[in-house]
């Protein structure tokens, strides 16, 4: 079992390894107006200059009595930024490599256009540490604003935009997972156990239901059903008639109150738990059905085990590893529905903040916290939030993959790594 996690643990390093150099390359290099776009343009300003020997202005440029305004300077640091931040001034793949982590890059450009220090620089016994990159926890700085409107803020780390999320986001999504598997599992075994009755038959449409809908349109329904319609109803004069709010709750310490954060969490949570509840009980019932067909199943039932020590066991413990795996595949889908739900719902979260960053906007009145353009189109594209959203997604799902393996070995004592790496 040691040698086998040893070496999940290599092969899960590699996975991610691969995946973020794929996610760099496209990100990075491919996206027709990405930063290696940027930097080529720049490139190509700079030698025009070059050769011409001139000053010419960049469009929007205010020129000056003299003459052009010299914009050399200010694409110099353009340059300079792009290669601190993305590597783009080396070949790639070491622009990658660079870009994860470089011991030459100690120094960035301010905002006056002057390099400072920057990253790690001190001495461990006797080996001196320095350098920057994404491992140091340099993710970058971001145009999305943690606390302010679309606009208003000032540029901001990425790693201090996300600290100021994820609570949000993991509360979110833990909660989600919690009330899923809460509501899935005996929902699996009770249909199983009551196998074409009619209580099946009308928890199997329910899961059907459940799984079909995406995110966005069941958060909609919810929305009407237990916000929009109970709220008329109680401003009409059902004054008993209760509501539940539609969404948004903010880091201003107006909702520091658990209670009423619960309150708020109550549709996100549903929205995001009922489709993986339907798709987590059919798993475990189609599971919990092949087990009940073994022979020492019914040889238990005929030695007088109680049904309960039969199921539980029996038949319970050998149909979860089909369940483990669900569920390691349901966390990556958590994960995605969590961009959708706080999107819906105006929640603050990381979601949100990856749907700002891919160029979504939100019109959602004054208590969002982005807007869109006046001309309704797209926002730009935020690498670092994207890049760095996206790379901890991968690690998620890889190390939750990893965990899964290792929890079959746990759950049914047959499951023998070792051996089969012998054989």
């Amino acid at each position: 079992m040691t040698t086998y996690l040893i070496r999940r643990f290599f092969q899960t390093v590699l996975f991610i390894f691969l995946a973020w150099l794929s996610i760099y390359t496209v990100l990075v290099y491919l996206m027709p107006n990405g930063p290696m776009a940027a930097y080529d343009r720049a490139q190509q300003v700079m030698a025009g200059l070059a050769e011409r020997g001139a000053v010419q202005p960049k469009p929007n440029t205010v020129v000056g009595p003299g003459g052009p305004v010299d914009d050399r300077p200010s694409i110099e640091a353009e340059l300079k930024g792009l290669g601190y931040s993305y590597g783009v001034d080396k070949p790639w793949p070491l622009s990658f490599l660079a870009w994860l982590y470089d011991p030459a890059d100690t120094l960035r450009i301010d905002k006056d256009n002057n390099e400072v220090p920057f990253g790690l620089n001190f001495d461990l016994g006797g080996w001196h540490i320095q350098g920057s990159g994404i491992l140091t926890g340099d993710l970058g700085v971001s145009n999305v604003s943690a606390r302010t409107s679309f606009g208003t803020g000032d540029p901001q780390p990425v790693i201090e935009v996300l600290g100021a999320k994820w609570a949000n986001s993991f509360l979110l999504v833990g909660l989600s997972f919690v009330v899923a598997l809460l509501f899935a599992i005996p929902a699996g075994m009770i249909t199983a156990l009551k196998h074409r009755s009619k209580l099946d038959h009308a928890m199997t449409l329910a899961s059907f239901t459940g799984f079909s809908m995406p995110p966005f349109m069941l958060g909609t329904l919810l929305v009407v059903l237990f916000g929009v319609l109970p709220y008329q109803m109680h401003q009409r004069g059902l004054d008993w008639m209760p509501y539940l709010p539609v969404g948004y709750i903010a880091d201003d310490g107006q909702y520091d109150n658990w209670l009423n954060r619960a309150y708020h969490l109550v549709l996100p949570v549903l929205t995001l738990a009922l489709p993986q509840i339907a798709w987590l009980s059919r798993q475990l019932r189609f599971s919990m059905l092949d087990v009940m067909r073994n022979d020492y199943v019914r040889t238990a039932r005929a030695k007088g085990l109680s049904p309960f020590r039969v199921v539980s066991k029996h038949t319970l413990r050998n149909a979860l590893l089909p369940l483990i795996t669900s569920i390691a595949l349901a966390i990556p889908v958590f994960i995605s529905g969590a961009i959708m739900v706080e999107t819906v719902f105006a929640y603050g979260g990381m979601g949100q903040i990856y749907f700002r960053a891919l160029g979504g906007c939100l019109a959602t009145g004054a208590t969002a916290e982005f807007f869109c353009p006046p001309s309704g189109a797209l926002l730009p594209l935020d690498y670092p939030m994207t890049l760095a959203l996206t790379l901890i997604i991968v690690v998620v799902v890889a190390v939750v993959n990893m965990i899964a393996d290792a929890l079959y070995a746990l759950v049914d004592p047959r499951v023998n790594y070792d051996d089969k790496a012998k054989a």
